[in-house]
């Protein structure tokens, strides 16, 4: 059996009066990167404030001291909030039978200040687990009233959660799509990251975006997120903002999920993404607009639209509704796709970027060793390999009629005129 782990604990307490200074001081802390918002109904303020007004108890509140020497809230954030209202004048107090604060008689108001919050101050033994101390004791505090997937990730600490949080704060793609879903966004930012760095788009096999899945790869992605994945990412959403545009502002987030399915495969996986932007913005229109035409629940398609074409649409409303499983995120992207080659054909990367040895002996042995644009004899360890088509273009690298042996310098030479060509 596991040994209890004893957390360091000091019961204390502050009286009432001192709530509005030590919110003021910013010795009490909110912390938004997993607190939620204000969610208790007006009736829950009102009653705390009748419990208050008859001395009873409200319980104890559970604050845990960070870095800062800062009170950061664990437990009772809605019950310090409602005081803090109520002292403020901010609390709705209109047909009710409770006095507003300021209007309290000098004695009541005495009593009322003295009233006495009980605390736990919570610290933790080891620097090391810190951090681990504040998640697991948040989480488990909130079991009476549940938190939603997008609070329970944003509680945990590590790069993952690090990178998608300040992305979803200064990205301008989630600036269009508003602030009044601070949650739901930091969620759909998590989605798109966690897809990318544990998605198979070859083989179009998806991670769940269940909470386990997140859990995992926040241990994962504890310490670093690859660069190379994290540039990946910038520039999927970096399309997304630039072709999606004023679009964003309608779009619900499972919505935005499905297009950076589309756009992250395209990057990855399609030859020819020179003018991907045009053709994305170009796309969407359309896709929404057939999209919207009609209800999920309808039996024959809207005048104008094919039989297949809306059962294609109704297929992927049908696996939107599902949302988080890795089948439901393949039959989106599948099906985005499908629409995307009916509009612009799809010609796919070969997964192979390199020719491998072999296939360059085969080459060299065939050109008799001479290179074909300068004509002059080469060392086989000093060559390159070429696609004439290029490979992100659609040169297949197993096809070798399409493929050539040159000199490093040549292989450089040629690359440049065709740049320029293409200029």
């Amino acid at each position: 059996m596991v040994r209890q782990q004893v957390p360091d604990i000091e019961f204390e307490s502050f009286v009432l009066g001192e709530i509005k200074d030590l919110f003021g001081n910013n010795e009490i802390f909110i912390n938004s990167e997993y607190q939620r918002g204000y969610i208790w109904k007006t009736s829950q303020r009102l009653q705390l404030i009748r419990s208050i007004n008859h001395q009873y108890s409200i319980g104890v509140l559970v604050l845990f001291v960070n870095e800062k020497k800062q009170y950061e809230i664990l437990d009772g954030q809605q019950r310090l909030k409602v005081i803090l209202d109520y002292v403020n004048g901010d609390l709705d107090l209109k047909n009710t039978d409770i006095t507003p604060y300021e209007n309290l008689k000098q004695k009541e108001k005495i009593l009322l200040d003295a009233y006495s919050i009980y605390y736990l101050k919570l610290k933790s033994h080891h620097t090391d687990s810190k951090e681990e101390d504040i998640t697991q004791t948040f989480l488990r505090l909130q079991e009476g009233t549940p938190l939603n997937r997008a609070e329970k990730i944003s509680a945990h600490r590590g790069a993952f959660k690090d990178t998608f949080r300040q992305i979803r704060d200064t990205h301008p793609l989630f600036e269009l799509m508003g602030h009044d879903k601070r949650f739901r966004l930091r969620l759909l930012a998590a989605e798109m990251l966690l897809i990318e760095l544990e998605g198979d788009f070859y083989n179009k096999m998806f991670p769940s975006i269940e909470l386990q899945s997140f859990i995992a790869a926040i241990k994962k992605y504890e310490k670093r997120i690859s660069a190379k994945k994290y540039t990946s990412y910038i520039g999927n959403l970096n399309i997304l903002h630039a072709s999606l545009n004023y679009l964003l502002t309608a779009l619900k987030p499972s919505e935005v999920l499905s297009f950076y399915l589309l756009v992250s495969y395209l990057r990855k996986c399609r030859a020819g993404n020179k003018n991907l932007i045009n053709e994305i913005s170009t796309f969407a229109k359309e896709f929404l607009k057939n999209l919207h035409s009609f209800g999920i629940y309808d039996q024959q398609p809207p005048e104008g639209m094919e039989k297949g074409i809306f059962d294609n649409y109704k297929s992927y409303k049908l696996a939107a509704k599902v949302m988080t499983t890795p089948e439901s995120i393949k039959e989106r992207c599948q099906l985005i796709l499908d629409e995307f080659n009916r509009f612009i054909p799809i010609v796919d990367k070969d997964p192979t970027r390199y020719h491998n040895e072999e296939q360059k002996r085969t080459l060299y042995f065939s050109q008799k060793g001479i290179c074909p644009v300068c004509q002059k004899p080469m060392n086989f360890k000093d060559t390159s390999s070429d696609h004439m088509v290029r490979h992100s273009e659609g040169g297949k690298t197993d096809n070798l009629n399409k493929a050539q042996l040159l000199h490093i310098r040549c292989h450089t030479k040629v690359e440049k005129a065709r740049n320029k060509s293409k200029n």
